[in-house]
C-alpha cells in the first residue's frame, strides 16, 4: 500500500462534461457498478506516479474510439474512489500529467476547494518506492 498526499487542484470540468452524455454515464455505471458523483477531484502530489490500470472503459462504448479511461481502486481521506486517467490509444497519454491524481467517487470527497486543504490517498500497491 502507498500512502501520498496532496492539495486539491482546479480542473478543468472535462469530466463534469462527459457526464452530461447518457452514454457516458452508462459505461462508467457498467465498469463500476456505480454512479458517479458530479465530477472529479484533481490532486496534485510532489511526484509522477504513473497509473496501475485495475480495469478500463472502452472509449468506443461512449462515443470517443480514439480514447479509454484507466482505472485505479484507491482511498481518498478513507472513502473508496477510483483514480482514473484518460488514455489516448494512438499517442499512448492523456489528462493531466502522473503529478495529478484525478479522483473518481460515488460519493462527494469532502475538500476545500481552494487548494487549501491536503488530502490523503492511498493506491492499493507497494511497486513505488517510498
Amino acid at each position: 500500500m502507498i500512502i501520498v498526499r496532496g492539495r486539491v487542484a482546479q480542473g478543468c470540468k472535462h469530466f463534469s462534461t462527459r457526464l452530461k452524455q447518457p452514454k457516458f454515464r452508462e459505461a462508467y455505471r457498467t465498469a463500476t457498478g456505480e454512479d458517479l458523483h458530479k465530477g472529479t477531484l484533481d490532486v496534485m502530489v510532489d511526484r509522477c506516479i504513473p497509473i496501475r490500470e485495475h480495469f478500463r472503459m472502452r472509449g468506443k462504448d461512449f462515443d470517443h474510439p480514439d480514447e479509454d479511461f484507466l482505472f485505479e481502486v484507491c482511498r481518498v481521506n478513507g472513502i473508496w474512489a477510483y483514480r482514473l486517467r484518460p488514455y489516448n490509444l494512438c499517442r499512448g497519454d492523456g489528462g493531466h500529467g502522473d503529478n495529478v491524481l484525478e479522483i473518481a467517487c460515488s460519493q462527494e470527497i469532502p475538500h476545500d476547494p481552494t487548494g487549501n486543504e491536503e488530502v490523503e490517498i492511498v493506491l492499493l500497491r507497494d511497486d513505488l518506492a517510498p
